[in-house]
């Protein structure tokens, strides 16, 4: 028995049933494709993934990892501008609940912001470390043992 997706596929395929037609320059419909539209033989691409479980002789690789992003090297000014980002949201949100007395927000957007810089600049710090020890390569990397 199909399951609901292929029972929804089946149905959405003969709702949506349609056939090519061919129109030359004169505008007249051609029975049969004309020969420069006719499918070209196309490179074989290996085996089909249409949903089929792979063969068990073939074997599975791991995903690669080496396609992320390299992280930028940190920096205290890039930190600076992402603390005072935050400190201007910071101030405007805590301005709403302050009923229009903003006096009392800015000492808190203030702390907030200079908590906020030194902890960015670490926190890209240790990315970037741990990017450089990766792309060294395994011996670089520091490897916990289970005890």
């Amino acid at each position: 028995m199909p399951s609901r997706k292929q029972r929804r596929r089946q149905l959405k395929e003969k709702r949506h049933e349609y056939e090519f037609v061919y129109v030359d320059a004169e505008g007249n419909e051609l029975d049969e494709a004309p020969p420069e539209l006719e499918e070209r033989p196309k490179p074989d691409r290996g085996p089909s993934r249409n949903g089929a479980k792979p063969a068990a002789s073939a074997k599975r690789q791991p995903p690669q990892r080496g396609n992320r992003r390299v992280p930028p090297e940190p920096s205290w000014n890039r930190a600076l501008k992402r603390g005072g980002l935050l400190g201007i949201v910071v101030f405007v949100l805590f301005s709403f609940t302050a009923k229009g007395n903003w006096t009392s927000v800015l000492p808190l957007a203030a702390l907030y912001t200079v908590l906020f810089v030194p902890f960015t600049f670490l926190i890209d710090r240790f990315a970037y470390k741990r990017y450089v020890a990766r792309t060294a390569g395994s011996a670089a990397a520091p490897v916990k043992k289970k005890r």
